[in-house]
This record gives C-alpha cells, sequence and structure tokens, in this order.
C-alpha cells in the first residue's frame, strides 16, 4: 500500500493498494486499486474500483506499507468515521490508518 504526499494543502489523501509485478532501479510496477480520502466526508466507506496499474518511485518519499500476501484486493474497503480510518477485507484483516484523519 502506497499513501502519496499531498503537494497542496486541499490535496485528498490518496491511497494505492496493489501487488507489486516488477522492480527496477528505484521504482516499482504494481497492479492494483486507488482510493481516494475526501476531508469534507465524515464517514463513507469506499470499494475498490477498477484494477489500474501504477508505477510507484520508492526514492519520491511516499509511504509504503508491506502487507499480507494472503489479503483479497479485490475485497479491500476504506471505512471512515469521525475518529477512525481503517483498511479492511470486511472478514481478518484490518489496518488502522486513524493517524491520517489528522492530516486530511
Amino acid at each position: 500500500m502506497v499513501i502519496d504526499r499531498k503537494l497542496f494543502k486541499d490535496d485528498n489523501v490518496r491511497m494505492f493498494v496493489g501487488v507489486v509485478e516488477a522492480i527496477e532501479a528505484g521504482a516499482l510496477r504494481a497492479k492494483g486499486f486507488p482510493f481516494h480520502l475526501n476531508p469534507y466526508e465524515i464517514t463513507a466507506t469506499e470499494l475498490p474500483r477498477d484494477p489500474r496499474v501504477r508505477l510507484v518511485s520508492l526514492t519520491a518519499g511516499e509511504l509504503v506499507y508491506l502487507l499480507p500476501r494472503e489479503i483479497d484486493l479485490a475485497r479491500l474497503q476504506l471505512r471512515r468515521s469521525p475518529k477512525a480510518l481503517t483498511l479492511t477485507d470486511g472478514q481478518h484483516f484490518a489496518l488502522d490508518l486513524s493517524e491520517w484523519l489528522e492530516r486530511l
């Protein structure tokens, strides 16, 4: 999972969850799903959209989380409440991302 740096104050927080397909010279290619956090939504559940392929620079300063291999990426959802933000598959996996609510 990659969390993009915000370039401007009003940018939405963007996340990408995917499977690495290749790594070369400080960059990786991953196939997965984008998520966007709108700072004006208090509660929401965001489901994956169509799969995308993304190139990620490992030297650009994005935050990268390693997730367990057994996760079904198509089942992941981003659940948000006023005090919590969680990436979950709705069954066994849940990653607390509440620290990102303060940065919205």
